[in-house]
């Protein structure tokens, strides 16, 4: 039944160029969905605001200072910082394609592959108008959900083969660990972007960034529920039936487990 996930996987990735629009930034931040993007990049982004003397994010995406690939640079003074979902093209991990191409230094921002699925079912289940069952079965051909099992496996898949091959220009960051030990991590990258921003401010974006406050910081024009409140776990919303499904099918797919445990 899933046996179609190799050929789309490789036709979607194959054709997404979105790497050439990375080119003008010197870091680029790529997080799975309902990973803690929000957060890590609102925190970032009030930190560099308070050391490069910038007005504070507007919004909780805070996509005024961390670009996506689209945005405008508003300050010609702030580090030239971009994130988004994007999975790469496999002509990335060619050594001399990296040699012409001038590629930015990537954050890599997972999560527990089951908390980023009941996330993005919880945040979209009107939208997408099914049971979690069949939420959690995807769409191989990535046509129907915006996020699903199939393109967290191939995100981390191809990010992981990355990391493998190219360490040092890569860091991934996990979200649990953001949340267990934040300000270690925040400053983790701060030194791999060479942002120099100091200990105070990163501890102030910190402060800043909680969730109540980043509900404030809401914009009016995208869709709510980027602030989760609650998190359940696979067992609260899942069948045995779909706890064996995702078991399964992450032993069949998945390449890089990154230390979850997903047996």
């Amino acid at each position: 039944m899933y046996s179609g996930y190799y050929f789309h996987s490789s036709r979607k990735d194959l054709t997404n160029f979105a790497f050439l629009r990375h080119m003008k930034y010197s870091g680029f931040l790529v997080s799975m969905h309902q990973s803690g993007t929000h957060w890590l990049k609102y925190m970032l982004a009030v930190a560099i605001a308070k050391e490069y003397g910038l007005p504070m994010p507007q919004y909780n995406h805070a996509n005024d200072i961390i670009r996506g690939p689209r945005d405008p640079l508003l300050y010609k003074n702030s580090p030239r910082l971009g994130s988004s979902h994007s999975i790469p093209n496999p002509l990335l991990r060619s050594t001399m394609f990296r040699s012409v191409f001038r590629l930015p230094r990537y954050i890599v921002l997972i999560r527990d592959i089951r908390y980023s699925l009941i996330s993005n079912y919880e945040k979209w289940r009107n939208r997408y108008n099914c049971s979690f069952s069949e939420y959690l079965r995807g769409n191989v051909r990535g046509r129907r959900f915006n996020n699903d099992i199939w393109l967290c496996i191939r995100f981390v898949n191809a990010w992981g083969r990355l990391i493998e091959k190219y360490p040092d220009d890569h860091l991934l960051v996990k979200y649990e660990e953001l949340n267990s030990e934040t300000l270690a991590q925040v400053n983790r990258i701060n030194n791999f972007w060479n942002l120099d921003i100091r200990e105070a401010y990163l501890n102030f974006a910190i402060q800043e960034s909680t969730k109540d406050k980043m509900l404030l910081k809401h914009d009016p024009g995208r869709p709510a529920g980027e602030i989760r409140m609650e998190a359940k776990t696979l067992e609260e919303i899942a069948t045995k039936k779909d706890e064996l499904f995702f078991k399964q099918t992450c032993k069949t797919y998945l390449k890089y487990d990154f230390g979850y445990n997903y047996s």
